[in-house]
């Protein structure tokens, strides 16, 4: 009997499920899933239209980020703390706000600390590689990576990046789910010529520009 179906036949037995621990898949909650595939169109509608107004908003009134945050924050103060002394005054319930788990958050943290240890470590190592500059077609990368970023924050502002970034996840898996055969057809026939390009683009970087480049020798000690 494999170790698998020993998981399967102790849980059988017990009738519970085996706890589950941080794993390192990106997974989305039901909720949020529901939200982004439109299975409530009213409240998928009112969180982009929101954000959508919050967007227009910001850019008409000419002030900053921060300017703006700190203002909802500050109305936030004010109105909770008004809504409390009315609350008590006519013997109303207090404004609903969920009581926090401590359980929940170290374990949210746990999870978020076990992540951003994997994902530094391998930051510092590639960033590593590139400050030495032994790898020709690594610093490449980089600095095309560095360009495109470039380009993209000079035409958009963060704000706008994000809010983009807000309906794509509102449009893209809706799109998706509507009309996934033909995507994935479209995808596979760019996926193949963005291939046969990139592997031209490497053969000629190879034969003209890194066969050319002599990287300084190691040290040996």
């Amino acid at each position: 009997m494999t170790e698998t179906n020993g998981v399967e036949a102790s849980v059988a037995t017990n009738g519970t499920a085996p706890e589950k621990t941080c794993s390192s898949g990106m997974k989305v909650s039901k909720e949020v899933e529901d939200l982004l595939l439109w299975e409530d169109p009213v409240k998928s509608g009112g969180i982009l239209g929101g954000a959508t107004m919050a967007y227009i908003l910001f850019h008409c009134s000419g002030y900053s980020a921060l300017y703006i945050l700190f203002n909802v924050m500050l109305v936030g103060v004010v109105g909770t703390f008004v809504w409390s002394i009315v609350a008590q005054l006519l013997g109303k319930p207090e404004f609903p706000i969920p009581e926090p788990k401590p359980e929940a958050i170290d374990k949210a943290f746990a999870c978020a600390s076990e992540h951003g240890k994997a994902y530094t470590n391998k930051a510092v190592g590639v960033f590593y590689r590139i400050a030495k500059g032994h790898e020709p077609a690594l610093s490449l990368k980089a600095g095309f990576a560095l360009y495109v970023a470039a380009k993209i924050t000079s035409l958009f502002s963060l704000w706008t990046l994000a809010y983009i970034a807000c309906v794509g996840a509102f449009a893209g898996p809706k799109v998706y789910t509507m009309y996934k055969e033909d995507i994935d057809m479209y995808v596979g026939i760019a996926k193949t010529k963005v291939d046969e390009v990139v592997a031209q683009a490497k053969d000629f970087v190879n034969e003209k520009v890194l066969s050319k480049i002599k990287p300084p020798a190691k040290k040996t000690e």
